[in-house]
């Protein structure tokens, strides 16, 4: 699949992947604060989901940045891809592992299980349409939430794991248009910040 990248926005990508998982990390370190304060089987799903996604994206990021440095440094290798290839790989991975788990933290207590999921050949395309099944039951569940319990937490919520999933959506037409690239990584970084800043709200209640 051709993915456009504007080219003023080359190298911009790793450096928003490498953000994406510092603000992940707060995410994961304030919702396992709150795990410590209620021992909420749900919590700990959120801190484990974030933390893995957090990884995932961390390592994406570095990864891309080393190879923009080989090929700027014209470095002569079989194959200067190899390090950003094994990055998606994992951040692939990582990914469908935390949507599981966020699957998992909206099922019904009598319903949870351990999330094992199979690692088939999860390229691009697949990547995107399977994280979109994940996420359109975890977004359905946070909507279900507000619309019962209208407050600015809930509202946070349901905005964060819908601009998550528009980030996997809008990756799907990235061959359309170069700005889509741009409005799918911002998504996925309002995201996080959604989420970081309802995590914030409740800790200090």
């Amino acid at each position: 699949m051709i993915v456009l990248v504007p080219s003023w926005f080359f190298g911009f990508d790793s450096a928003m992947y490498i953000l994406s998982a510092a603000i992940g990390f707060l995410v994961s370190f304030n919702a396992f604060r709150l795990y410590s304060m209620t021992s909420k089987q749900s919590h700990f799903y959120l801190y484990a989901s974030f933390a893995a996604l957090s990884m995932g994206l961390l390592i994406l990021g570095i990864t891309t940045v080393f190879n923009i440095m080989l090929s700027s440094a014209s470095v002569i290798h079989n194959s200067t891809s190899w390090a950003d290839d094994f990055g998606f790989w994992i951040y692939y991975t990582s990914s469908i592992f935390a949507y599981g788990l966020l699957v998992a933290m909206y099922l019904p207590e009598k319903m949870r299980f351990p999330i094992f999921l199979p690692l088939w050949d999860t390229g691009f395309p697949y990547f995107q349409i399977l994280s979109l099944f994940l996420l359109s039951y975890v977004v359905f569940k946070s909507a279900l939430n507000y619309s019962l319990n209208r407050n600015a937490n809930t509202l946070l919520v349901m905005m964060a794991f819908s601009l998550i999933g528009a980030y996997h959506l809008l990756s799907l037409f990235t061959s359309l248009n170069a700005l889509v690239y741009v409005f799918a990584q911002a998504s996925l970084l309002a995201g996080f910040v959604s989420l970081l800043v309802m995590l914030r709200r409740v800790n200090k209640v």
